[in-house]
């Protein structure tokens, strides 16, 4: 074919067609990349929130390794932190909240530490969804006063109480000394139910009310978009074991 008639054919692509193929092109680059995107961001936050946990659960772990009398409202945050390896980096305390550094990705983690007086003592006037105030250190409250029955071994005197005592002063009325329940207990072991009379005379008979240390580690993040994370354990007071 001779040059000029190549030159002049009309045979190819226009401008516009050119245009249009590149712009549907870029559109379905976009949309790769985006999926991409939102994979790898999908993926960081799994894993974040994986790491999250496993430092819950760690600090929850470490809770259970220290000693009952510092794992309170005041002491746990400090105590927990100080438990952590140096390699976390964990800042100073704000309040109950420090941060922790795993893997590129800070962490705020806020302890909290309250007592619990154990419902089935009867005893108390604590429940198990009951915790100490904020401000409170040590345990709950006071627990509200009840009736008790002191009962006299050998010249020790115990105190006794708890909700059925409570039943049976009630239905008795009156300073007593019963002798069905003194034969139930033993011969030579004066039995004295409600000494004061039921209703007019009370005693505090939970001297130790902080009977479980309540501790709940939360954890919450950024990266891409907020997390968080809340793991809870129980932890048994010693002198109750």
């Amino acid at each position: 074919m001779p040059l000029r008639t190549r030159i002049a054919d009309e045979r190819g692509m226009t401008l516009v067609e050119v245009m249009a193929a590149m712009v549907i092109l870029v559109i379905g680059v976009l949309g790769t990349l985006t999926l991409i995107e939102g994979s790898l961001a999908s993926t960081s936050h799994t894993t974040s929130r994986e790491q999250a946990t496993n430092l819950a659960r760690d600090l929850i772990e470490r809770s259970r390794q220290a000693d009952y009398k510092d794992v309170t409202y005041a002491l746990a945050p400090a105590t927990l932190r100080s438990k952590l390896p140096a390699s976390d980096g964990a800042t100073a305390l704000s309040g109950s909240t420090f941060t922790v550094t795993r893997r590129n990705v800070e962490y705020a983690v806020t302890v909290f530490a309250c007592s619990i007086d154990d419902p089935t003592d009867g005893a108390g006037q604590g429940d198990a969804t009951y915790c100490a105030p904020p401000d409170s250190t040590t345990g709950p409250a006071s627990p509200t006063p009840g009736l008790a029955a002191s009962v006299n071994v050998l010249g020790i005197t115990v105190a006794a109480g708890g909700t059925l005592l409570q039943t049976v002063c009630n239905a008795v009325g009156t300073p007593a000394i019963l002798s069905r329940l003194t034969a139930a207990v033993s011969r030579v072991v004066p039995l004295s139910v409600c000494p004061t009379g039921a209703g007019t005379g009370t005693v505090q008979y939970d001297s130790t009310p902080d009977d479980l240390r309540r501790v709940r580690v939360d954890v919450s993040w950024t990266r891409g978009r907020a997390g968080s994370v809340s793991q809870t354990s129980l932890l048994t007071n010693p002198l109750q074991s």
